[in-house]
């Protein structure tokens, strides 16, 4: 990264994050340089120690010293409390907003962003990134100031006792500047490729873990676990490369310092030996310089720290510079209710360079159920996708009651769309909780009724806890079955003009899945129904069937007139007659 690009994330978290807790910043910065004076007093107050109480022999000084210690120590401690505490406080407030952001980004970010990212990755970012940059601007903001008032202090303690001995000890600590910078900018980018592994690695657990019926099922714990490790070990590497260069900091910093000392107690002897300096004097002065050397060494620890921060940054503010065109353009709702009467002219679409769908003209009358039959890969799913506008890369026109979806805000359109898939996504949560989140209002009545209409309360009641059990992590305590029953129930009393119902069936049997579709038909009499059939036998009383061929409508009608007239369909009948008989 080039020193702009680097000022641009340093300015970008100061005045869109930092300056809107300038008071907690501003109260902070006032116990800083309390913290720092009274480490500068600690120091001064060690020549009249000397000089008055045992070199004079003062007694009425050996009584005020220790009491103006201990007092200047308490004040220190409050200070160094209330800085540390305020600065806590902004470095968690500022995280919480950009996770905050970063998590509100990932809800209106496309279906096209999700396909392109992995899960490991964006979760990296809303946890590993902001620790780095959280204890980034811990030490930072705290560590830089309050270390430059304690050296300015101190310096200005030592300038007091004797300038020209200060010249001496300060002789050696431009030689450090050029190291602390080196190494910063080498650890910016370990800590940049580190971050990205740790993504990577994220990427890797989170797949093995959620795949773990399938991993064990074709014995591949040994594939996976070798997957992980290569991760682990590229990790462990830039690690302890990191380790490797930031560690020199250290012993350089050490011997920097030693030599500071060395030529100040040199200079110092001299001094006091030739009477220019009282002993007391050069004793103030030699626990200034050991006292300053400290907040140099973590100056110099700091720019490492910081750097780690930066990266991090970098990384999240990558999420939230993601384009305007992976975002979904979200306008305001108007409470729109639509009839479902549904109309593609020309439509096509593709993923990347290939055509899934080519020049798709379909009528989807308002109360009618209209099923969309076809081989694996035909396009039917791209349809009920499109249509949702989960995809809105396509060209051609999708109106509903003659209004174009694409001027019919997301928000407004979702609302009158229940959708089953034949994937189901369940929370780790309750059964009663996951039918609600069709219709967050609903009452428990209303859940208890949809979940006998979708044969729920078959297996519930069986339950410990009936509709109240936590059916655990993407509805794992529960069969595929009874999981999609659940997935209906959802869009059952979300009570939407529009159902749409993509292989939503695919794992009950027969009996189940046609006695759920006869409680669908008088359920939603006056919605418009539209199906991705798994079975023929399911859709045959549907009021137009589309055939589905390579991206195009082979041929439609009712199931009567397409026997007779698509090979396709006698094809796919014929099919699943074969696989009833097996």
């Amino acid at each position: 990264m080039n020193s702009s690009k680097k000022q641009s994330v340093t300015s970008r978290i100061i005045v869109n994050y930092l300056l809107e807790h300038k008071l907690k910043i501003f109260l902070a910065l006032i116990m800083m340089i309390i913290s720092a004076a009274a480490t500068g007093l600690h120091a001064w107050l060690v020549r009249p120690a000397l000089d008055d109480v045992l070199i004079k022999g003062n007694k009425e000084m050996l009584f005020l010293i220790p009491i103006a210690i201990i007092i200047v120590t308490l004040l220190k401690g409050l200070a160094t409390y209330t800085h540390s505490y305020q600065m806590s406080k902004v470095a968690h407030a500022t995280i919480a907003k950009l996770q905050t952001q970063m998590f509100e980004k990932l809800m209106y970010l496309n279906m096209q962003f999700y396909n392109d990212s992995k899960s490991g990755n964006l979760i990296s970012r809303l946890i590993n990134d902001t620790y780095y940059l959280r204890l980034a601007i811990v030490k930072s903001v705290t560590g830089v100031i309050k270390d430059v008032l304690v050296i300015i202090f101190l310096l200005g303690n030592m300038f007091y006792q004797s300038w020209t001995l200060t010249l001496f000890a300060f002789f050696a600590f431009p030689l450090a500047l050029w190291p602390i910078r080196k190494i910063g900018k080498s650890i910016r980018k370990i800590t940049y490729t580190i971050q990205s592994e740790i993504a990577v690695f994220s990427n890797v657990l989170a797949e093995s873990i959620k795949g773990i019926k399938q991993v064990k099922s074709y014995t591949k714990e040994n594939f996976e676990k070798n997957r992980a490790f290569e991760t682990i070990s590229f990790i462990q590497k830039y690690f302890t490369r990191s380790a490797f260069i930031s560690n020199r900091l250290s012993p350089l910093m050490e011997f920097i310092g030693s030599l500071a000392i060395a030529l100040s107690i040199y200079a110092g002897g001299v001094f006091v030996l030739n009477e220019t300096m009282t002993t007391g004097q050069f004793m103030s002065f030699l626990v200034s310089l050991l006292l300053a050397y400290q907040p140099v060494k973590a100056l110099g620890n700091l720019n490492i720290s910081v750097q780690e921060g930066l990266a991090g940054a970098e990384r999240i503010f990558k999420l939230l510079d993601t384009p305007e065109e992976r975002m979904e353009k979200v306008s305001i709702k108007n409470d729109l209710t639509l009839d479902g009467d549904i109309i593609l002219k020309d439509v096509s679409f593709g993923y990347d360079e290939k055509k899934v769908l080519k020049n798709i003209n379909l009528k989807i009358p308002k109360n009618k159920r209209v099923a969309l039959v076809g081989l694996s890969g035909s396009g039917k799913s791209t349809i009920v996708n499109i249509i949702s506008r989960f995809f809105d890369s396509y060209t051609g026109e999708i109106t509903i009651d003659s209004k174009n979806i694409r001027e019919i805000s997301l928000g407004d359109l979702r609302n009158n769309i229940s959708m089953v898939t034949q994937e189901t996504i369940l929370f780790n949560d309750t059964i009663a909780n996951n039918i609600k989140y069709g219709k967050l209002e609903a009452t428990y009545d209303e859940i208890e009724n949809v979940a006998k209409l979708a044969g729920i309360s078959e297996f519930s009641e069986n339950l410990k806890n009936k509709l109240e059990t936590v059916i655990g992590e993407s509805g794992v305590k529960l069969s595929g079955g009874q999981r999609q029953r659940v997935a209906i129930a959802r869009a059952m009393i979300k009570d939407a003009p529009i159902l749409i119902m993509d292989e939503a069936t695919s794992s009950l049997d027969n009996i189940t899945e046609k006695e759920i579709y006869k409680t669908i038909k008088n359920l939603m009499k006056n919605k418009t129904i539209l199906i991705i059939a798994h079975r023929l036998s399911t859709i045959e009383d549907s009021d137009i069937i589309y055939v589905m061929d390579k991206g195009k409508v082979d041929n439609y009608g009712s199931h009567k007139d397409l026997f007779n007239k698509s090979e396709i369909y006698k094809k796919l009948q014929l099919k699943e007659k074969l696989e009833n008989e097996f």
